[in-house]
């Protein structure tokens, strides 16, 4: 074969020009020493031998002078306190973005602000018209003024039983429950907000009602009472409103219908007073009074003759406390358990 036809890869050096002054022998070696010399060329490029010192890899068991391993990263850990501190940061937000949806659902609501004004007006007018009408031809009054003054509580927690009941049934009625827990996927989370928001809600309303009723009583029915007790009756009168309110958001919570809600809550309110008043044993009636939420909670209000009730003050408050959180728990577990 001739040199001409071959490829130029496979010439060789022989078609340069010889320097000056050298001759060249034009003669083409054979075709397998051509082939050769183009392979060990090939070779060659390739053989770490005849790379530069710095371009060659030598194999080595140190990773660090191991230019062909990858190379290694070490991981970097926050400090822990700037990830506990992230994680609070992203809970309140959570947190405040839940009270937010809750607050902006009651607020809107068309409901919610003839309940509030019907927890005060419930309240005041009930207790009004019971004082105007008790006797006093003397000085100070018998009896116990304040606690006759606060009688409307028992109507006007009626009225905050259903507010807080609405904050829940009316979502499950309209169907808009679905999109709260979609949105808000923390249920345990949504329910909390849900009672937060209830309570901040029936707490002014509870105070404005409670303070006036309170001033009635002792304006129109004049008693030699001391101001602590007057305190502590009114203070617990607003918590017992306040807890009422609760124990309404639990069972509302379980039931998930708002009118069965409703009546299930007046009834453990007022089933306990009709059955002790039912109850031939005085030992069984004082017991029913003992565990009523009502009763029991009614206990705060007295001023006078605390020997004579079925149970203390704050311990009657107490059984209240217990009944709401008992509401609230099997809210949770129920919440969590089932679909929506």
């Amino acid at each position: 074969m001739s040199r001409d036809l071959l490829p130029p890869e496979r010439r060789g050096n022989h078609d340069l020009p010889p320097p000056p002054g050298e001759h060249r022998d034009r003669t083409p070696p054979p075709l397998h020493d051509r082939a050769g010399s183009w392979e060990a060329r090939h070779q060659r490029g390739t053989d770490p031998g005849h790379l530069p010192a710095a371009l060659r890899r030598t194999p080595t068991t140190d990773p660090q002078h191991d230019l062909t391993a990858e190379p290694q990263r070490e991981p970097t850990a926050e400090p822990r306190h700037e990830t506990t501190a992230g994680l609070r940061r992203g809970l309140a937000a959570e947190w405040r973005r839940y009270l937010r949806a809750e607050w902006t659902k009651l607020r809107t609501a068309s409901e919610t602000v003839w309940l509030v004004l019907g927890i005060v007006a419930a309240t005041v007018g009930v207790g009004l018209v019971v004082v105007l009408n008790m006797p006093c031809a003397t000085e100070f009054c018998e009896g116990d003024p304040t606690k006759t003054g606060l009688t409307g509580i028992q109507l006007g927690q009626a009225v905050v039983a259903i507010l807080a009941v609405l904050a829940v049934g009316g979502e499950y009625s309209t169907g808009m429950i679905h999109g709260t827990l979609a949105a808000m996927p923390r249920r345990t989370g949504v329910l909390a907000a849900k009672a937060v928001v209830v309570t901040a809600v029936i707490a002014p309303a509870a105070a404005v009602a409670v303070a006036v009723s309170a001033l009635d009583g002792r304006h129109f029915l004049p008693a030699d009472a001391s101001w602590p007790s007057v305190l502590r009756a009114t203070g617990g009168s607003v918590l017992y409103l306040m807890l009422i309110g609760l124990l309404a958001l639990g069972v509302a919570t379980v039931v998930r219908n708002a009118a069965a809600a409703v009546g299930v809550v007046l009834a453990l309110l007022f089933l306990f007073p009709i059955l002790a008043a039912a109850a031939p044993d005085p030992a069984w009636e004082r017991h029913l009074l003992q565990v009523g939420p009502m009763t029991a909670g009614l206990a705060v209000q007295a001023t006078t003759g605390l020997d004579k009730l079925p149970i203390g003050p704050w311990a009657g408050l107490a059984v209240t406390a217990a009944w709401a959180v008992g509401a609230l728990v099997a809210a949770v577990i129920t919440l969590e358990a089932r679909d929506a």
